[in-house]
């Protein structure tokens, strides 16, 4: 029986348009602190079919040298929604495991286990809080909200999950031309790589 439960906060309590990417530090940090005051944990299946509540999902774009993690989802992977969508960013859900201090350290204690459960990565580094990602337009982005960090490494990692998902390390130019292949999430904050990806 799946009993696995997932950090959500109230919609109505989030100051978001319905299609977004929120970058401004001071409108991340307001936003953070009502979902610090008020998210709770909710089984899994009730929070993916109930659009009264977004779930916190870290999101991590990965990029060496000027190239970005480029993922292709397979049809071994358990969000049927997302099957054969390109993707930008690893992560997932936030689960009890994570819970720290506070909202920070869980995101954060979220944020390196997913990483470490997807990639083959020896150092996490230091990702970075570029922007909030939501999407209201579908029904996956109906139920999440993205934490949307960047991640600069000096050696490519391998994904460690071959059977769900493939990986190409590609140029922003390139990623362009794949835009209509992307997952939404991806398709928004795709425009913002441009200058992350020069760094």
């Amino acid at each position: 029986m799946d009993t696995e439960k997932v950090l959500v906060v109230s919609a109505d309590l989030l100051p978001l348009p319905p299609t977004s990417y929120v970058t401004g530090a001071g409108q991340i940090q307001s936003i953070l602190d009502i979902c610090s005051k008020n998210c709770r944990f909710m089984p899994r299946k009730q929070a993916e079919v109930n659009p009264a509540y977004k779930q916190l999902i870290p999101y991590v774009t990965v990029i060496c040298r000027r190239e970005i993690l480029y993922l292709e989802r397979t049809s071994a992977q358990s969000e049927a929604r997302l099957h054969g969508k390109g993707s930008l960013g690893v992560g997932g859900h936030i689960n009890p495991t994570d819970q720290g201090r506070d909202l920070g350290t869980t995101i954060a204690n979220a944020l390196t286990r997913e990483l470490q459960e997807e990639l083959w990565l020896s150092d996490p580094g230091n990702p970075w809080l570029a922007g909030l990602i939501n999407d209201d337009s579908t029904s996956v982005g109906s139920v999440h909200l993205g934490l949307h960090y960047i991640l600069h490494v000096e050696h490519k990692p391998e994904i460690r999950e071959t059977d769900k998902m493939t990986a190409r390390w590609l140029s922003y130019p390139r990623l362009k031309s794949l835009s209509q292949r992307m997952e939404t999430w991806s398709r928004i904050l795709l425009p913002s790589l441009a200058s992350a990806a020069r760094l």
